[in-house]
């Protein structure tokens, strides 16, 4: 599903990243924890091609990323992959199903199709009464259920999430834990997640642990 190797970053004399390799295979929940500083969000950012490595390559089902054209990256970063990030990112304006929408109008997928599964994800993430809101409306948690649905709208191939319930309290964190195991079963998917949080890493398929910009081994 996901390769990457000898991955290297540095912003002006600082070497966060030191010659990363990781591979993520099909179906699987990872955890990235370390102390902040490792490195971890900047080898994520890379990984989702939303940063350009110094040296390396990243390759999802087999297709180097960063070989691909600037244009030619956004639409397969749109298609493929999700995001899910510690502030939900929703737009103020939008309420749940217009922001849910939003990647697969951009994908310019059939309006009438888009909205049927906007609904099916609000629904299956416990948001049947909630799409009409918008987000200053909706609890923390629920924020983040959109933003959930909004990074599966497209069928992506891979979610990352950083740090993903870091602004919840426990009882909804564990909510959202549970949420991320539920989608893996369920439709199985795969997650690269960089967390603090030891309970989610330690349930995770495997734990890879960051030090000093590289995976421990």
């Amino acid at each position: 599903m996901l390769k990457a190797t000898n991955i290297h970053k540095s912003y002006d004399d600082l070497h966060v990243l030191k010659g990363v390799d990781i591979e993520v295979n099909k179906g699987e929940l990872i955890s990235i924890i370390g102390k902040s500083g490792s490195g971890k969000s900047t080898l994520l950012h890379i990984l989702g091609s939303l940063d350009i490595p110094d040296q390396g390559q990243v390759f999802i089902n087999d297709q180097n990323i960063f070989d691909k054209k600037e244009k030619d990256l956004s639409t397969f970063r749109n298609k493929h992959i999700g995001f899910v990030f510690q502030f939900h990112h929703l737009l103020a304006e939008f309420d749940a199903l217009e922001n849910v929408k939003i990647p697969g109008l951009i994908q310019k997928t059939d309006a009438t199709a888009l909205d049927k599964k906007a609904k099916e994800l609000l629904d299956y993430l416990g948001l049947k009464d909630r799409m009409d809101h918008k987000p200053g409306q909706l609890s923390g948690g629920e924020q983040q259920r959109v933003a959930i649905a909004r990074a599966l709208i497209n069928d992506p191939q891979i979610i990352f999430a950083d740090e993903p319930t870091g602004n919840l309290d426990k009882s909804t964190s564990d909510e959202l834990h549970q949420l991320f195991f539920q989608l893996k079963k369920d439709f199985n998917q795969t997650f690269v997640l960089v967390t603090h949080n030891m309970e989610l890493a330690n349930l995770s398929d495997r734990t890879l642990e960051m030090v000093d910009g590289n995976i421990k081994i």
